[in-house]
């Protein structure tokens, strides 16, 4: 059995096997909520991984398991000298207005904080992409930490 939620009236249809094409209440668009709900929970979990590594900027522990990776520091940031990059590792640390790339579906994988230096105030991007344990493609499961290495690139925004 599948829960299909309802676009526009959000009413909830369960079917056995066969996707609805619209709702029974009003014609609208379907999706399956148990699919949605699911990749939401999964989602939640990326991100608070995601809110560790880049707390410990590197390896750590999170519910018994490691986390593994690394952080990528681009040249735009380190031509800014070694107290620029101290403050923007930290910023990336203790940022606390993360977004993700596609929508808020949780994954907590992106920030766009700012970082004073000398009497300016830089812009700039960190990003956490996840790949399996070779580095080449995204994990099976990204979720496990066996099988997920993480990413962190920090960079100004015209390197992105």
């Amino acid at each position: 059995m599948t829960r299909y939620q309802c676009i526009s009236c959000e009413a909830i249809q369960i079917t056995a096997g066969i996707r609805p094409d619209a709702c029974r209440h009003c014609a609208g668009p379907v999706f399956d909520l148990d699919r949605y709900e699911a990749a939401m929970a999964e989602a939640r979990i990326i991100g608070a991984q995601n809110d560790a590594f880049r707390a410990a900027l590197g390896q750590t522990e999170w519910q018994g398991e490691t986390l593994r990776g690394r952080v990528v520091v681009t040249r735009g940031i380190v031509a800014r000298g070694p107290d620029f990059v101290d403050a923007a590792l930290d910023r990336v640390r203790t940022n606390a207005a993360v977004m993700d790339d596609h929508g808020t579906d949780g994954v907590r994988s992106f920030g766009m904080p700012d970082v004073p230096h000398g009497d300016e105030t830089v812009r700039i991007y960190w990003k956490i992409d996840l790949y399996d344990t070779d580095g080449l493609m995204g994990p099976e499961v990204e979720t496990d930490p066996a099988q997920t290495i993480r990413i962190l690139t920090l960079c100004l925004p015209d390197e992105y």
